[in-house]
């Protein structure tokens, strides 16, 4: 039997299959985009209400379905999937509301008469999905809750994975991602941020920087006092790049 673990991330989504007993990670896939046009959220909202909501649920349910394919087991034999993501793509993912995400204001939110939109943690079944899709008659799928309108899944999966939560010390987490979440905890207290670290399209005070692609930068060594880049090529492996002075 295999769980998968499932990442939707703004730029792409990633995932793991592992053996249930043994815990091994038996395979990785990795998207080199998202399913939906543009990239940034605001996009894929602007797509989902434009569009349709249904045609972006659809589209996103379609790649996972081949990322399944893809790992290459029996749909009989996957018992869970764990799913991660910012509040807009965990909620496309479920295909419940989204607007209270894409307009700011209260006044806004009432006159299209959403009210009191939950995101908290859900475990169902995965053919509530899947069904037409992929059918899986075993499998279960667990979503975590959303912290807050900006802070997603992620953040609190890095907290519990950090063993944050219980720690006496000031201490602090981030996740670089398309968009990057960031948790202090000092006491008792937890204090969460968000912030765009991707392309300056998203962030619009970024300067500098790219999707992890071919020709990013993935790592830096020291090399007869120069700095040696490391890049990622055309199969997002990492090769040597230019040696620059430091």
């Amino acid at each position: 039997m295999y769980v998968i673990s499932l990442d939707l991330g703004t730029s792409g989504f990633r995932s793991q299959l592992i053996e249930l007993e043994t815990h091994e990670t038996i395979k990785t896939v990795v998207t080199m985009g998202h399913p939906l046009p543009g990239g940034n959220v605001m996009d894929h909202l602007d797509f989902a209400i434009n569009t349709g909501q249904d045609v972006a649920h659809g589209l996103i349910i379609e790649t996972i379905k081949k990322i399944l394919i893809e790992f290459n087991v029996k749909p009989e034999e996957i018992k869970r999937i764990a799913v991660c993501g910012n509040p807009i793509q965990l909620s496309l993912f479920q295909n419940i509301e989204i607007r209270d995400l894409a307009y700011a204001g209260e006044n806004k939110i009432k006159s299209l008469g959403i009210e009191d939109v939950e995101r908290n943690s859900r475990i169902f079944p995965a053919n509530e999905i899947f069904k037409d899709v992929y059918t899986m008659d075993n499998c279960e799928v667990i979503v975590p809750p959303a912290i807050k309108h900006e802070i997603g899944a992620d953040a609190l999966a890095m907290m519990l994975e950090t063993d944050f939560i219980n720690q006496t010390e000031p201490c602090l987490v981030t996740d670089y991602g398309t968009n990057a979440e960031m948790a202090l905890k000092v006491g008792d207290r937890i204090i969460t941020a968000s912030a765009a670290a991707g392309p300056s399209i998203e962030g619009q005070g970024v300067d500098c920087g790219m999707l992890a692609g071919p020709g990013a930068i993935s790592d830096v060594s020291s090399e007869n006092g120069y700095w040696r880049l490391i890049v990622l090529d055309e199969k997002m492996n990492s090769s040597q790049g230019t040696a620059r002075s430091s």
